[in-house]
């Protein structure tokens, strides 16, 4: 079950990233978001927008930054809209790693409402690590969450 995961480009990104950005402000709004969807006619509602900002809005200021911006094209780039999983995976994968540490782990369960203490998920990144660095591949957060859920 390999995964091939592209990185984003991150002198592309930021190019991008300056022409949405009409304000000079550092961070992409709404409005600045939906004029650039509306430009590429990716008819997008203003609640489809923000559904999209809340999935990569690590820091909770509502809008857009940068890292936030690359994060988002790193998971447009990789989702296939049908494979829950995997959108899930790279949604939890804030740094573009094709890995996720304990932090991007817990962000990740937050985000789903899972209720779980730093101490649970420490052992439970003990537990099902398969990186050197303590991360998880794609894959083992596969079968971890095949596992949670029961799905045999």
């Amino acid at each position: 079950m390999s995964c091939k995961i592209f990185k984003p480009d991150r002198s592309g990104c930021e190019k991008a990233f300056k022409a949405i950005d009409a304000d000079g402000s550092g961070n992409l709004d709404l409005d600045e978001l939906k004029k650039a969807f509306d430009l590429l006619g990716l008819q997008l509602s203003r609640n489809q927008i923000q559904s999209i900002v809340d999935i990569v809005d690590t820091d909770g200021d509502g809008q857009m930054s940068l890292n936030e911006f690359i994060h988002f094209v790193h998971i447009c780039k990789n989702a296939d809209a049908g494979d829950i999983k995997k959108i899930l995976f790279l949604a939890a994968d804030a740094d573009c790693s094709n890995a996720i540490d304990q932090e991007e782990l817990g962000y990740i369960f937050r985000k789903l409402g899972v209720n779980i203490s730093t101490q649970q998920l420490g052992e439970l990144m003990n537990l099902v690590s398969d990186n050197q660095d303590g991360t998880i591949s794609y894959e083992t957060f596969v079968a971890l969450l095949d596992s949670l859920l029961g799905v045999k």
